[in-house]
């Protein structure tokens, strides 16, 4: 008679055919761990805000520079284009209508400078207005010269010179160190509310001027063409709108 072998199953798969009986279980998150995590999240946000918001601001200031810069150049090519006179604060009265035409953003427009001439106006807004600057006109966004010692109404005259209209850019003694165009406001608590000109005395800028809306610095393009970033104590201290006649 022949012996009948019986297989007997070896320890290994004995052990697997009893772990494979069992239920999965699959492995979660304590409340604790889950704790940690929301913790960690909302000290990385609280970290991360403030220095986008650094970013944003830097990139908003840059941005301002490179607008001014633009129209900086616009206002010197407009003079040279014009014997050398900077363009009116604002032109006289018309004799016909008996009002007074646009500001020298929409004067300096309308001749060509920085505006081809299709579609509307384009001195409220884009390279004309600061980006840290609030909508406010169609005619202005934020950038101001200097009024009453290098721009005038057409019939005025600056201060220390005897004809009438804005200066000649012969007669600035020191270009590297005159205010041309910069941030301007209507009211120095409301800096994001921008104006067309500011008064060239310091003792009259709660009212129109310089507005230090970059992290306490203001903007300002001289009439060398150059851009830079000062405070209103600086500005102040360097008469870039007073003493600007040779």
């Amino acid at each position: 008679m022949k012996a009948i072998i019986i297989p007997v199953p070896s320890q290994r798969c004995r052990d697997s055919s009893t772990r494979s009986a069992k239920p999965n279980h699959v492995a979660g998150f304590t409340l604790v761990e889950l704790m940690v995590v929301i913790v960690i999240i909302v000290v990385l946000a609280a970290i991360s805000f403030p220095i986008m918001g650094r970013v944003k601001s830097a990139a908003r200031a840059t941005e301002c520079v490179s607008n001014l810069r633009q129209l900086g150049g616009a206002i010197l090519s407009h003079a040279m284009d014009n014997n050398g006179k900077l363009v009116d604060l604002q032109p006289a009265v018309d004799p016909d209508t008996g009002k007074r035409p646009p500001i020298w953003t929409v004067q300096l427009a309308r001749d060509g400078y920085l505006w081809d001439g299709n579609g509307e106006l384009p001195c409220g807004k884009g390279v004309w207005t600061c980006p840290d600057c609030d909508f406010m006109s169609h005619t202005y966004g934020g950038y101001g010269v200097v009024e009453d010692t290098i721009f005038v109404y057409a019939e005025n005259r600056p201060v220390g010179v005897n004809q009438p209209g804005s200066l000649r850019l012969n007669l600035i003694a020191r270009p590297e160190r005159t205010w041309l165009i910069g941030d301007a406001t209507r009211n120095a608590n409301e800096l994001n509310k921008g104006w067309y000109a500011i008064w060239s005395q310091p003792d009259r800028w709660s009212g129109h001027g310089p507005a230090p809306r970059h992290r306490d610095r203001v903007n300002v393009c001289l009439a060398d063409g150059s851009v830079s970033v000062l405070s209103l104590a600086e500005i102040e201290s360097r008469e870039l709108t007073r003493n600007v006649v040779r």
